[in-house]
């Protein structure tokens, strides 16, 4: 189970009350609204009355109790709602407020609301408070009100649940946020939900090349997602989105590639008793890692791969000084030049190296080697790190017991990564370390933003352990918001380390029992004109 949402909570980077985005907003607010909409004296919002007709709601009710499968959408021509079955269900009500009030609901937005900036493995957006909060904005007050008086009880009978109460905040998504899959699937979460907020004259409804869809994800017998998307649902003005939380509801949010528009929504849940799907979801692990002991039938000769300074005994006790006092180091100029430019060459030319997509998807996005297939240089620098020549080097270089008699059973994992546009990885048990493990981190093709791995303290994934799930804006619940101003405090203790891409460089982490990690999401804004990112990615267990 993933613990990324709530880690969040102790390590999210949010920005500081001066760094909400008004400056982006300016525009939008002064020339682009019909100003004569969005006064104080706009009436209170209703919803649109064909929803609440006898005949419509036993429509959808009875769309949405139908358990067969199918690729396309129920649809009530009355309304043009539509009810989709696969992956799972969701439902999406068009025209959900009479008079389309969307303009003075984003005028309030601009202009009332506090913004934080919340960045993390997951996900990179403004947020607001709880809607509950907001007694200063009158119409999203309003809004709230209509969610928890009207909209409630008219889904209880839509979809056969009890709902207690909702939890909904605002989110603001500009060019280059996102956030990644996850399942929503938290405590008594019952049925998910996004109003959709673009007012602007010919932008009503988004293509998909201006980002910001909802991308629906199928999964497999685990209840794992997979690649590819299956569905993508294109933000549209005055639109209202539910799904029923589930081991299978899972989603994301793409990332927003138009700078002209801000992705803006409500959103939140409606919550009732514990949702089952829960209880069973906290077992579910992610895939680890498989180590294996080193090859003793491969005998590279390090004066041949090896920067010659590396091997000098002046220099392995000065990097084992290093690691103790520090846990890291990073060795520039690794390996010999030639050997660095012909290996990046090498994959960067070579066809006939065969890649796979490393998943799930809510774990994992990048390619990965069949190592079967490394040949040339590749291979030579691959075997490299499995020899035990290498697991003699690095006893060398930290004291560790990998090599020699005071060895028992030391293993290693080894993985060749490519790196490109909207790859990632998050926080979760299969990147935990269960033991204290040598990590080394070695680049090719180097990029600024492609790649770049955040190491995080211990304390950080025992406090996500306490609520076990995929906390999405979990600041809109009280209790997390509570707990929100005492860890903010302590985020910037909380990162370890941070690992940037350079060319040929060696990284070398020590990590405790317990430390995670993950590899930031590599947004479409970051320049990869030289090709994708490779990275040899290695841990090692005494």
């Amino acid at each position: 189970k993933t613990q990324h949402e709530d880690a969040a909570n102790a390590v999210d980077a949010a920005a500081s009350d001066d760094e909400a985005p008004h400056k982006k907003l300016a525009r939008l607010s002064e020339g682009e609204l019909d100003v004569a909409a969005t006064g104080d004296g706009v009436a209170d919002l209703a919803l649109n009355g064909a929803y609440l007709q006898q005949d419509v709601t036993q429509w959808l009710q009875t769309s949405w109790s139908t358990k067969q499968a199918t690729t396309q959408p129920h649809r009530d021509d009355k309304t043009g709602a539509q009810i989709y079955s696969e992956p799972f269900q969701i439902c999406l009500l068009p025209e959900l407020l009479t008079q389309n009030k969307t303009q003075a609901l984003v005028h309030e937005m601009i202009n009332k609301v506090h913004w934080s900036r919340k960045q993390m493995d997951l996900y990179e957006f403004y947020q607001s408070t709880d809607l509950s909060n907001m007694t200063e904005c009158r119409l999203l007050a309003n809004f709230l009100q209509l969610l928890r008086k009207q909209v409630r009880p008219w889904l209880e009978q839509v979809t056969n649940l009890k709902l207690d109460y909702v939890s909904a905040s605002c989110s603001m998504y500009t060019c280059g946020d996102y956030l990644l899959v996850h399942d929503d699937l938290l405590k008594d979460r019952q049925i998910a939900f996004i109003y959709y907020l673009s007012p602007w004259e010919g932008v009503e409804e988004w293509s998909e090349d201006q980002g910001g869809c909802l991308e629906i994800f199928a999964s497999d017998e685990q209840c794992f997602p997979q690649f590819p998307v299956q569905r993508k649902i294109a933000p549209k003005n005055n639109q209202f989105a539910f799904f029923k939380v589930g081991a299978r509801s899972f989603h994301q949010v793409g990332e927003v590639t138009t700078f002209d528009y801000p992705r803006l929504t409500i959103n939140g849940w409606f919550h009732g008793a514990t949702n089952e799907a829960f209880v069973a979801d906290s077992s579910r692990a992610f895939p680890r890692l498989s180590y294996l002991q080193p090859n003793i039938n491969n005998k590279p000769k390090l004066g041949l791969l090896l920067n010659d300074v590396y091997l000098k005994a002046a220099t392995c006790r000065s990097i084992q000084k290093r690691i103790e006092e520090n846990s890291e180091i990073c060795l520039y100029e690794f390996f010999k030049r030639e050997k660095f430019e012909l290996a990046r060459a090498q994959l960067l030319n070579d066809e006939t190296m065969s890649w796979r997509r490393q998943g799930p998807a809510n774990a994992h996005n990048y390619e990965v080697l069949d190592l079967s297939t490394a040949r040339g240089t590749v291979e030579e620098l691959l075997q490299l790190f499995r020899s035990n020549a290498m697991f003699h080097l690095l006893r060398d270089f930290t004291d560790l017991d990998l090599y020699g008699v005071d060895a028992i059973t030391p293993t290693c994992s080894v993985e060749l990564q490519r790196w490109s546009h909207g790859n990632y990885t998050v926080l979760g048990d299969g990147l935990v370390s269960e033991d204290n493990t040598l990590d080394l981190v070695y680049y090719l093709n180097a990029a600024e933003g492609a790649a770049v791995i955040t190491y995080l303290s211990p304390e950080v994934d025992q406090r996500a352990a306490v609520e076990n799930g995929q906390n999405v804006s979990a600041e809109a619940e009280q209790t997390m918001e509570e707990d929100n101003e005492e860890e903010d405090e302590c985020h910037d203790d909380s990162v370890l380390l941070t690992i940037t891409p350079v060319d040929n460089a060696l990284n070398i982490v020590y990590r405790c029992e317990g430390t995670t990690k993950f590899t930031k999401y590599v947004s479409r804004n970051t320049p990869l004109d030289k090709g994708p990112v490779f990275v040899i990615s290695c841990s090692y267990k005494e």
